[in-house]
């Protein structure tokens, strides 16, 4: 083991870039974490976050990358094209915060999601996968810290599905004794983590479509002048049709029982399109306002067993002020709080959440939950990227 390395380990209070870039594909969050410990024992003495939104040629890109028949080539290259722009985002992200990049111990970089194939979605030969791009090597190169990558395969190797892994992170920094708290992540897909008194008895999945078919109708009812509902303004227009909305949510993947995960091969573009064909009769904006009340619908509804005190809301969908009036109204009298009034940007707790489990596998330490995802065990999670020596 080199001898920067082994320093790394050894120093007890970290400098870490966490970097995620979600299904939703609308930018680059950054979170600069000061912390010290692992394991169990870590703590978060400050976060200071960035949002870097993807200009439209980005955005394009992002979005060809989830349509079906990708070669070999096109993939390899954008997944070195994408580590160059992650690199960057670093890069502007410490000249934005006034520090030098050299002042980074680690970087933790979820990758983009191009493909998630989990066990429960896997026909008869098929077998489980997932894929995230965004080569760590080529962030580690260009910035010259060493960076942790392409997290969740180790648990798919275990039988896991690879999703959700940012509830180690929420029972690690969230979870208060004598209080039932669940944290609600509403991006291009909805994954919430019902905390507990043990790891071991947390709780989490994937919980519906999140902002993904609220994404794609916007462009519809603006007519190509918006690409989301921002702050819920379009969707506060429409009426919710309650026969489409008791037809969406009639859904199988909401009626399986955790572990379980989903993503954009369920709920994407295709679904979107199907959507607009079958209700064509109906005006856009009604369609809008019945896909935001399916998203609040499919939260509230895979909570009711819990017996929650709290949900605590971050992500997109924070922003979007009918959804979140739909959501406070279908899960009263459990209390909706937003991640800010925890100290961590509604954008970023994602990004928070992966820089806390680069520091877990730089200290060989399991950061999956089996309850979780399914995995047949614990597993340290993510692949170590030196810079050049």
């Amino acid at each position: 083991m080199s001898q920067s390395l082994l320093r790394l380990i050894g120093k007890q209070r970290k400098q870490v870039v966490g970097l995620m870039s979600g299904t939703s594909g609308d930018g680059l969050d950054c979170a600069l974490v000061d912390l010290s410990g692992h394991g169990l024992s870590v703590e978060i003495h400050g976060v200071r976050s960035l949002t870097f939104p993807y200009d439209p040629l980005e955005k394009a890109f992002i979005q060809s990358l989830f349509q079906p028949g990708l070669d070999a080539r096109a993939l390899c290259q954008a997944s070195f094209r994408l580590g160059e722009r992650f690199a960057q985002g670093v890069l502007d992200f410490c000249a934005e915060l006034a520090i030098d990049p050299r002042e980074l111990d680690l970087i933790g970089s979820h990758g983009q999601t191009v493909w998630h194939q989990p066990p429960s979605a896997c026909r008869e030969g098929e077998v489980p996968s997932t894929l995230q791009i965004g080569e760590p090597a080529v962030i580690a190169a260009r910035t010259g810290a060493v960076t942790v990558g392409d997290f969740r395969v180790a648990d798919v190797a275990l039988g896991g599905e690879g999703a959700p892994l940012v509830p180690y992170c929420d029972y690690l920094l969230f979870r208060r004794p004598g209080r039932r708290r669940a944290l609600q992540n509403i991006g291009g897909i909805a994954n919430v983590s019902v905390l507990a008194e043990s790891a071991d008895e947390v709780v989490a999945f994937d919980n519906g479509p999140g902002n993904m078919l609220i994404d794609a109708l916007a462009p519809v009812v603006s007519r190509g002048l918006l690409d989301i509902d921002r702050d819920g303004e379009l969707s506060a227009r429409g009426q919710v049709l309650p026969e489409v909305l008791s037809a969406l949510l009639d859904d199988e993947y909401l009626r399986r029982k955790p572990p379980k995960s989903t993503g954009r091969e369920r709920y994407g573009l295709r679904f979107a399109e199907a959507l607009l064909r079958r209700y064509a009769h109906h005006e856009p904006v009604d369609l809008l306002a019945t896909v935001v009340a399916f998203t609040a619908h499919a939260i509230s509804d895979s909570l009711r067993e819990f017996q929650l005190d709290e949900l605590i809301v971050s992500g997109g969908g924070a922003y979007n002020r009918t959804l979140i009036a739909r959501l406070e109204r279908l899960i009263a009298p459990v209390v909706l709080s937003r991640v800010d009034s925890q100290g961590i940007d509604v954008d970023n707790k994602e990004a928070v959440a992966f820089a806390v489990l680069a520091v877990q596998a730089l200290h060989g330490e399991p950061a999956n939950l089996p309850k979780v995802t399914g995995a047949r065990r614990r597993a340290v999670l993510g692949k170590i990227c030196l810079p050049p020596l």
